[in-house]
């Protein structure tokens, strides 16, 4: 296949995808994220040059990077109109080509050659972004004939969280408010949604499809996950001597890491059980379900799920480019467009963008203790630190990493102790296994920083694996999965390279058997709306109905921004905990958050919240309510079945409670 017919192969499922995910409003979106990936191509042209892809993919990245940033600065200061947003891209945009004005024609960084080969290994394997992320996110929030609209329950846990998280950035308060414990502010890392956050409030009216927040994040994600395997691609391929073994590695990383889907057919198999019994498994979870271990999630889940660990990661891959690339005697403009990258990647997730920085310090250190001036060489990366530690202070100064340090614990205890050696195995073996030899007998100083940047990843990320956890005990394993599994692929494609290719032909093939399961399980079921089938103390599918659509809608329209309006939390359990925050746009008073750290005060305020609803007494429920400053209740069929007594009061008393909305199985009151 040609360049050309590649690339045009790519733009129409890109095209496609964002179609089906998002609708009209994907393709108009899609230009503000383009938009907003320009501040930094001045940045990637001058550490790459414009011939290499690198430089337009690094560029976009940090790009995307500098522009929530400049969102951010204006939050900041209290300047919200489109006019201000707009300054505060064009005063970043002005800098970074300022900044890089005086610098030499020839890139910073020597990429080495590339070719068409190359260009055409890269689209081909971004190929499989529109394919694992269009399939899965056109049912997200897919609606039925009736109005009803639904979602497979695994995205209840980060992507309604983030429409959510989202609908609270759009007030352009800093720090945002915690929308389950409101007033309280938000310890969580928010950066990367500035944009889609932006975009969805200052949306004009002509533009309804624009303003849906769901397309906004669903667009930005597919997007962000084309630049993210294009950076590990080009992170790959210092390590190889030629595209073919990158493209196969990456492909393979991403499609083959799990042996999890395996196992649980050979298991239903030998229990005599049918392979039905798959459509109700989590199957990249196999390792928790059935051993009681660690979880790692494999690639398409961070595509899917969190893109903003994704765009971490992403950024953290260029730092680790100009690593692989240049080494420690790196010229100081490449120092400083490392340092941004992984600043950058810091202030989307502190954790992985300190982690890749570790990965990248040891990269530096470990090239320049072979030659000469080996402590000057290293002082000289300082620039590069710098950035990282300042990124580091304004996440702290941002509140976004509160109490995480109270949450932390460091030791080899809890899940990492239950079947270790078998759960690494089935979670990453298919590629863990064979990329080891990947690290042995590098040929040139490249591709030995490259084999010292994927097994440093490796330790990292075994590391934080078995010995790091916070008090949700799967968030670490989910983040040290995502370095192993950037890691991995660049060990697979030296193995791969060092092969016949007879040998390298029949490898790929034993690990797609082996891994590609996995992937294809979990691909259906990520899609699978139609499986209504209880699971594990939730539904495998949930739905909000036309009538709770039409009460949201009514919130929107006829609240405060800033109201507070609370539903009865904990007859939800782990199903429709964030309906109001996510569906209706506002904070509750009091919340159950399953993707937060748990905090003692989310249960001692929904305990009140119960009581409000419980209680048969209008006077005790209004005193109450008052008390943690409630505006409005929501009240729906799910609580007149849970306290048929306590909710009919509330039509008992108008001085205390007043209907403002009523439809068949939703009422809305003001608390007065």
């Amino acid at each position: 296949m040609s360049v050309a017919a590649a690339a045009a192969v790519l733009a129409a499922s890109v095209s496609i995808a964002l179609w089906v995910a998002a609708g009209q409003g994907a393709l108009v979106y899609t230009l503000f994220f383009i938009a907003g990936t320009i501040p930094g191509l001045p940045v990637g042209v001058a550490l790459f040059g414009r011939r290499h892809p690198a430089g337009w993919i690094a560029g976009a990245l940090i790009g995307y990077g500098l522009t929530q940033l400049s969102l951010w600065a204006a939050i900041a200061a209290g300047l919200t109109s489109v006019a201000a947003f707009v300054g505060a891209w064009l005063l970043v945009l002005a800098g970074g080509f300022a900044a890089t004005r005086g610098l030499k024609s020839t890139p910073a960084v020597a990429s080495g050659a590339w070719t068409p080969t190359d260009t055409r290994a890269l689209l081909l394997v971004l190929l499989l972004v529109p394919v694992l992320m269009g399939v899965t996110y056109r049912n997200v929030g897919r609606s039925d004939e009736q109005g009803n609209r639904y979602y497979r329950a695994y995205f209840t846990a980060d992507f309604l969280w983030h429409v959510a998280l989202t609908h609270e950035l759009g007030r352009f308060s800093l720090p945002p408010r915690n929308p389950y414990l409101a007033p309280r502010p938000m310890n969580y890392y928010w950066t990367y949604f500035l944009l889609p956050a932006t975009v969805a409030r200052k949306a004009p009216a002509s533009l309804p499809h624009l303003q849906d927040v769901q397309r906004c994040l669903k667009t930005n994600a597919l997007l962000v996950a084309l630049l993210m395997v294009a950076a590990l691609f080009l992170l790959v391929r210092t390590a190889v001597h030629s595209p073919a073994p990158a493209a196969v590695a990456v492909a393979l990383g991403v499609l083959a890491a799990s042996a999890e889907g395996l196992y649980a057919i050979v298991d239903l198999l030998s229990r005599g059980r049918p392979l039905f019994d798959l459509l109700d498994t989590n199957i990249d979870a196999v390792t928790a379900w059935s051993f009681g271990g660690l979880r790692i999630d494999n690639v398409p889940r961070s595509l899917w799920y969190t893109p903003q660990h994704t765009t971490s990661i992403a950024l953290g891959l260029v730092g680790l480019t100009i690593a692989a690339m240049a080494g420690a005697a790196a010229r100081p403009v490449a120092i400083a467009g490392a340092g941004l990258a992984l600043g950058l990647a810091t202030a989307m997730n502190p954790l992985l963008g300190v982690a890749c920085s570790a990965i990248y310090g040891v990269c530096i250190v470990t090239d320049a203790m072979r030659r000469p001036g080996a402590l000057r060489a290293v002082a000289r990366h300082a620039i590069a630190a710098g950035i990282v530690g300042g990124a580091v202070l304004w996440g702290a100064a941002s509140r976004m990493m509160d109490g995480a340090g109270t949450a932390l614990d460091v030791g080899f205890s809890g899940f990492s102790r239950h079947s270790p050696i078998v759960t690494l195995l089935l979670s990453l073996g298919p590629v863990l296994l064979p990329a080891l030899p990947g690290g042995l007998a590098p040929r040139d100083d490249r591709t030995l920083r490259a084999v010292i940047v994927g097994l440093t990843g490796i330790l990292i990320g075994l590391f934080l694996l078995y010995f790091v956890r916070i008090s949700e005990a799967s968030w670490v394993g989910f983040r040290a999965g995502q370095i192993l599994l950037v890691s991995i692929p660049v060990l697979l494609a030296r193995t791969l390279e060092q092969l016949p290719l007879t040998a390298r032909r029949s490898l790929a093939v034993l690990i797609l058997a082996v891994g590609l399961p996995t992937t294809v399980i979990d691909t259906w079921n990520a899609q699978d709306i139609g499986n209504r089938r209880p699971g594990p103390g939730f539904r495998w599918t949930l739905w909000t109905t036309r009538e709770q659509e039409q009460a949201f809608s009514w919130i929107r329209q006829n609240t405060s921004d800033d109201a507070i309006v609370q539903m009865e939390p904990i007859v939800r359990g782990r199903e429709h905990w964030t309906l109001i925050p996510s569906f209706a746009g506002r904070r509750m008073a009091a919340g159950l958050p399953i993707s937060l750290l748990p905090l003692p005060e989310y249960t001692e305020r929904s305990d009140v919240v119960r009581r409000i609803f419980d209680s048969r007494d209008p006077t005790e429920a209004s005193v109450l309510a008052r008390k943690l400053r409630v505006d409005y209740l929501y009240v729906d069929s799910d609580d007149m079945a849970a306290y048929p007594e306590g909710t009919r009061k509330f039509d008992g008393d108008t001085n205390l409670f007043e209907r403002v909305f009523a439809n068949d199985s939703v009422r809305v009151y003001r608390v007065r």
